[in-house]
């Protein structure tokens, strides 16, 4: 693997063509990964600078100017924690006096329906991995999924001790897990998330945007942070400093230095990254041993085969496939996070006589679980050698951005999107462009080459990067969507081909 920089964990971030990327890696091995599509339309929990356009007081309620498509619906029935979700003691809540052309501040707690526009509050809420934090509703609750009696009124009693007089917490389930410290880092974070809002408000126009939950950076951060990270890692400077204003929002002893990969390549690519995401879409996993893991999704559960492979074992039998078990145990536990697979996972690891290493075995793979924020609970080996452990999935699954059904094989397999394949290809153009390619033939699927066309924020980009350099694409019908062939500097431009 080359370029890597080795640490304890390090967080890799970078954006373009109208995706965020966030990668995070534990001794140069690729641990978690997001991939989402910057969304520009109306989220819940967006918090805009709005205007009061009208007022209904016999209705308690009033339509707001958010810069959206459609005024926005403000009413008596305020958003407040859902009841079914949380136990706490319910506040009042009186509907503001307010009169057309008053600025207020208002969140998104529904997305527009027809013709209707979204439903705001003006009581703001801001959601943590532990917590949620209401700047101005006095209100305690905890997740109902917390069932221990003792375990829910000390983080109760947590949460009333940190927080300020007029100001609400909720207790989400991932507190349960969690170090008092860091519930208190969160909740000093989100606090201060809302204070630079406040302030940003004052001098912000009418239907500016002032928070978004959607940032995969705040979300990673959010999570992240506090746990054992070494340095951030971004790809452009506007990454960088916008990471910066962020950390200055957390308490100075987990704060993070951010350094700037500015080389003219994709960072991804330039260190290895972006290929061992690539192997995400593969059901088999090589071990560092010569052996492997093979994973299997049906409908039901997934299923994980051991082998040996190449490894033979310096000693005997039974400790070449301990041995190999242990290193499978890890890579099972990195797997499954890493593609978020969830529900009923079975494992079959090689058979072993020894009961000791049988045991051994099952600690090793629950002692590498423990490190995931997920839920996971493992059974003991069975008489056949099986383990069964179950996870609960956590947010959408990364392959669901990258691969899809595969029309060349029925949809007994996958191949790339062609979003994916095309944010390669870029990456491909900018080493070609690095190393000083004065002209570029792309030989690609047809499909594919209409989706590049289509793609104008990609255009741009690879346009922007291309100066004085003239990229010509040619469409071949029976070309596979993954093949594309690059021509450097000198080639026949044939008829049909596209100048982008």
């Amino acid at each position: 693997m080359r370029g890597f920089i080795l640490g304890k964990k390090t967080i890799y971030f970078d954006s373009y063509c109208g995706y965020t990327i966030a990668v995070i890696c534990e001794n140069g091995k690729v641990t978690e990964f997001n991939f989402q599509k910057q969304q520009k339309s109306c989220s819940v929990g967006n918090v805009y600078k709005g205007r009061v356009e009208s007022v209904l007081n016999g209705m308690q309620a009033a339509f707001i100017n958010c810069g959206l498509e459609r005024n926005c619906y403000l009413s008596a029935e305020d958003f407040t924690p859902d009841s079914e979700k949380y136990d706490g003691s319910n506040t009042e809540y009186t509907f503001p006096e307010l009169k057309e052309g008053d600025e207020i501040i208002v969140q998104v707690a529904k997305l527009p329906v027809g013709k209707k526009g979204a439903k705001v509050t003006t009581r703001l809420s801001f959601v943590g991995n532990y917590l949620i934090y209401l700047p101005d509703n006095p209100f305690i609750g905890v997740s109902r999924k917390i069932d221990d009696e003792e375990l829910r009124a000390n983080l109760a009693n947590t949460a009333k001790r940190i927080k300020d007089e007029n100001e609400g917490l909720v207790v989400r389930t991932a507190a349960s897990y969690a170090r008092q410290d860091s519930i208190a880092q969160e909740y000093s974070f989100l606090k201060k998330l809302y204070e630079e809002l406040s302030e940003k408000s004052k001098t912000a126009e009418v239907g500016q945007l002032l928070f978004t939950d959607d940032f995969l950076t705040v979300q990673v951060l959010r999570d992240v942070l506090s746990r054992d990270v070494d340095k951030i890692i971004v790809g452009s400077e506007d990454l960088k400093s916008h990471i910066e204003r962020l950390m200055e929002l957390y308490p100075s002893e987990t704060r993070r230095p951010v350094v700037l990969h500015d080389t003219g390549r994709d960072m991804l690519d330039e260190l290895g990254i972006s290929q061992q995401i690539f192997a995400i879409a593969s059901p088999r996993v090589d071990l560092e041993n010569g052996g492997y893991i093979v994973i299997e999704k049906t409908e039901a559960l997934t299923v994980i085969d051991v082998n040996t492979g190449k490894f033979t074992g310096d000693y005997n039998l039974e400790q070449t496939v301990y041995h190999t078990n242990l290193l499978a145990a890890a890579e099972i536990a990195r797997q499954v996070k890493l593609r978020n697979i969830g529900g009923i996972v079975v494992v079959d690891f090689i058979d072993m006589n020894s009961v000791s290493h049988n045991r051994a075995l099952v600690e090793e793979l629950e002692r590498h679980l423990k490190t995931d924020k997920a839920k996971c609970t493992v059974s003991p080996m069975s008489q056949f050698g099986l383990v069964e452990f179950t996870r609960k999935r956590i947010g959408a699954t990364p392959l669901n951005s990258m691969v899809k059904p595969c029309k060349y094989c029925n949809d007994s397999g996958y191949t790339m999107t062609h979003e994916y394949i095309l944010l390669g290809l870029r990456a491909k153009l900018l080493n070609a462009l690095v190393g000083g390619a004065t002209a570029i033939r792309l030989d690609m699927n047809n499909e594919v080459l209409n989706k590049l066309l289509s793609w104008q924020v990609l255009l741009n980009d690879v346009k922007a990067h291309a100066k004085g350099v003239e990229i010509y694409a040619v469409p071949h019908r029976t070309y596979h969507e993954e093949q594309i062939n690059i021509h450097l500097d000198k080639f026949d431009i044939p008829p049909d081909a596209v100048k982008l």
